[in-house]
């Protein structure tokens, strides 16, 4: 399994094993739809939690190379920044804004009934299109036709 990470368009980012980026867009679609946002592979990945005293787990730190590659990727302008102690506020700021611009129109479905349900449900293409074919195959191979096949 690989680690997944995906800038949202407000700014925030989430993390994703998945076997490929679709299957990530399809993983994080329980967040909202990750079509479109920037995701990248990464090629270490370290979590550190702290079990807090209400018997919570609580976010202890990034292992080194996966902070970095989270700042490189979704927050350049604020990983220099942070490297000059200067205005961070106004960094963080510029990096929201330059997160909502950087959304890329995903594909299509590839029938007119995955458009509809991706138009009514948000869903991912991927997704949509293996629902479609899915029910498309149940449904063809329920079918019994009248008469006798010529």
């Amino acid at each position: 399994m690989r680690v997944f990470l995906c800038r949202w368009p407000n700014g925030d980012c989430s993390l994703v094993v998945a076997r490929s980026k679709a299957a990530a867009v399809e993983r994080l679609d329980e967040v909202a739809n990750a079509e479109g946002c920037p995701i990248i592979e990464l090629s270490d990945a370290q979590v550190h939690f702290a079990l807090t005293d209400d018997g919570e787990l609580a976010l202890d730190g990034l292992g080194e190379d996966m902070e970095a590659d989270i700042f490189d990727f979704c927050y350049p302008e604020l990983a220099k920044a942070r490297l000059t102690g200067t205005h961070v506020a106004q960094a963080v700021a510029r990096e929201r804004a330059r997160a909502a611009g950087d959304r890329v129109e995903p594909d299509a479905p590839a029938t007119e009934r995955g458009r509809r349900m991706k138009a009514d449900l948000d869903m991912p293409t991927t997704l949509v299109n293996r629902i479609v074919s899915t029910t498309a195959k149940r449904r063809l191979r329920s079918f019994k036709p009248r008469g006798k096949p010529s």
